[in-house]
């Protein structure tokens, strides 16, 4: 009885995010939504008591039923601020009109080859750092799939955690400068189907400057040039389609996880011990909401709620010494030296303020992407929306492991969005003072 009453309240939520949706052409907010279904839901349905053989955890009756208490909530909420999008522009049919699109192949070149030339200034800039050259080098072994599963651990861990050139200067441009000039580079290649030269070009900028110890960069960066390309086919870039390459992207990201747990851990796979698939199972539907479950377990039954200093654009502003909820969470629950924790986004709002900062929290995501929705129909400049559209709606899928603010600055929510609309307005400005049209334009203009 309880999974169907689940099953109604999926569906009230996904029927009222379809409802508010402006056509079926895909948008940024889109890509957040069905990353969200599929990640959280087999977990809330199937696995709500939040234990993974991964975790070892085991959590009261009451800890699960307020931990799915909240995520209802937060459904409501979520489905709360649809609604009120839907009703906003339907009274406001502007806020949902398209820009016209302004494509011109001289642009299209300029832009590649000014973002190659900044890319080439920041890599010769970071080379003069051994700590960059002596990462490169191990994130070549690992590519190369030279690194064991202890090495490993320990290099992703620990090995250049204090270094401020690879965890603060690449760390945050890895996410926000480096897809955006690894989009323009590349735009320009596939648009005249040079698609081998575009995914060579791609991989060589890949590894020399955003590839990390972490398997996601190579995921997201994947995700960017597919994004690149089926916007070029505007009869699949459809919410059905995009659905259906969904569950065809879930099934190839457990392979390719299978395929790195089974090189990492050869000899425990070769005895039997580590089972690679069930744990790429385990790591992609398990964790998520067992991660819920742990919030509602350490708040504030163990610790007490954050407050404004657990958002740290907050406490930072008003004198606060900034609490980190994600690594308060493994703390407290799996030891010291346990990494962190980080969840959906509307968990940091309960972990600072309880049940009312998880819905305002709720609210508050999704405007922001509605506001995502807007900006990237008013962007005209052909290379921009395609870069747009791929970098930030790959991006808003962060939102499903980081807290909101977080997600505004290091993975570029606020930034990315301000300056290509910027650019974007800079360069059609250029264009109508060239060629003095308005309108779409073709490709050879």
């Amino acid at each position: 009885m309880i999974i169907v009453l689940k099953i109604i309240l999926i569906a009230f939520f996904v029927l009222t995010w379809l409802r508010s949706r402006k056509s079926s052409s895909l948008e940024v907010s889109d890509f957040f939504i069905l990353s969200f279904i599929s990640i959280y839901v087999p977990g809330f349905l199937f696995n709500p008591s939040g234990e993974t053989k991964l975790n070892g955890l085991n959590f009261t009756d009451a800890v699960q039923r307020q931990a799915q208490f909240g995520f209802i909530i937060a459904l409501l909420f979520g489905a709360g601020g649809f609604y009120l999008r839907y009703i906003v522009e339907k009274q406001i049919p502007v806020l949902r009109n398209t820009a016209s699109k302004l494509q011109s192949s001289k642009i299209s070149r300029a832009l590649s080859i000014w973002a190659a030339i900044a890319s080439i200034g920041f890599l010769l800039l970071l080379l003069l750092s051994p700590e960059f050259r002596e990462f490169k080098t191990v994130v070549l072994k690992f590519f190369s799939f030279q690194l064991k599963g202890p090495e490993y651990r320990n290099l992703r861990n620990a090995g250049f955690s204090d270094s401020w050139v690879i965890e603060d200067l690449v760390g945050r441009a890895r996410f926000t400068v480096f897809p955006v000039l690894f989009c323009l580079i590349i735009y320009p290649l596939l648009n005249v189907r040079y698609i081998g030269l575009a995914v060579l070009v791609g991989a060589v900028y890949f590894v020399m400057l955003p590839a990390s110890l972490s398997k996601l960069p190579v995921f997201f960066f994947l995700g960017y040039v597919t994004i690149l390309l089926l916007e070029r086919m505007p009869s699949i870039f459809d919410i059905a389609w995009m659905s259906i390459l969904a569950i065809a992207g879930a099934g190839l990201i457990t392979a390719c996880l299978v395929v790195l747990y089974a090189s990492q851990y050869r000899e425990s796979v070769g005895d039997g011990t580590v089972q690679p698939l069930h744990l790429a199972i385990e790591r992609l539907w398990g964790e998520p909401f067992s991660i819920v479950v742990r919030y509602f377990a350490v708040y504030p039954k163990i610790l007490p709620f954050t407050g404004w200093s657990g958002v740290n654009l907050v406490a930072k502003f008003i004198g606060l010494v900034p609490r980190l909820p994600d690594i308060e969470v493994a703390q407290a629950l799996l030891g010291p030296d346990s990494g962190s924790n980080p969840g959906v986004f509307f968990l940091g709002g309960y972990a600072a303020f309880g049940l009312p900062g998880l819905c305002i929290f709720s609210i508050l995501g999704i405007l922001l992407l509605w506001a995502l929705d807007i900006i990237g129909r008013r962007i005209r400049v052909l290379p921009l929306k395609a870069t747009y559209v791929a970098v930030v709606g790959m991006n808003v899928m962060f939102l499903n492991q980081i807290s909101l603010q977080t997600a505004l600055v290091t993975y570029g929510l606020a930034i990315i969005p301000a300056g290509i609309l910027i650019l974007d307005r800079l360069l059609a400005s250029v264009f109508f003072s060239r060629y003095g049209k308005v309108g779409d334009v073709g490709p050879d203009s």
